[in-house]
């Protein structure tokens, strides 16, 4: 019998998460991902060179102007569409969205998006099989290599995702789909196994 994982009472996958495979057989790995800050920006018009430009002193990274997802650190933002981006910071101390707002105060609008959004990892032998059933992207590595990332719908859910390695992805989708996010994975992932692996964000 599963045994459910233990999660921060905040986790949006409290009472979800639980592993479905049999010993010795793994196919995905699921890794809910606790503790990140999460902040929507946006250009202001005309500053997109002075944004990059910022960003750029900050954070030592280059805003990606495609589908791609770009880090260095802890920091990371996800292209969501043109002037548009995901902020994500792993471990995020408390206040870091409005730290970051004053950090790009003038150039681009910044809103905290962080209890809006359940994140999660995925990764394993069986993974892109598994994505395969409703992720419509190609996700081949030629056509989505490792730091691209898109939006896409899973099962009627808006979700985001990008590519960390080969066999290793992050999503994110609305808090309030987790449950219906997290019942598609089940029974997408049944046949090859599912486990559950909570992981520091270090």
């Amino acid at each position: 019998m599963a045994e459910p994982a233990l999660w921060k009472s905040t986790s949006a996958w409290t009472g979800l998460a639980v592993a479905t495979h049999a010993p010795g057989r793994i196919g995905v790995v699921a890794s809910p991902l606790e503790g990140l800050g999460i902040a929507s920006v946006h250009v202001r018009r005309g500053g997109s060179a002075a944004l990059a430009e910022r960003v750029k002193a900050l954070f030592d990274l280059d805003l990606p102007d495609g589908p791609r997802r770009v880090e260095a650190g802890p920091v990371a933002f996800v292209a969501t569409g043109p002037g548009a981006w995901l902020a994500v910071c792993e471990d995020a101390p408390s206040g870091w969205s409005d730290q970051l707002a004053g950090q790009l105060e003038g150039l681009a609008s910044v809103c905290d998006q962080s209890d809006g959004y359940a994140a999660i990892g995925l990764e394993g032998p069986a993974v892109l099989d598994v994505l395969a059933k409703g992720v419509f992207l190609d996700l081949d590595l030629r056509a989505f290599p490792v730091g691209a990332g898109a939006g896409a719908t899973v099962a009627h859910i808006g979700v985001i995702l990008w590519r960390r390695d080969v066999a290793e992805f992050e999503m994110l989708t609305f808090r309030s789909y987790a449950a219906s996010f997290w019942h598609w994975l089940a029974e997408s992932a049944a046949e090859y196994g599912l486990a559950v692996s909570p992981r520091s964000l270090s």
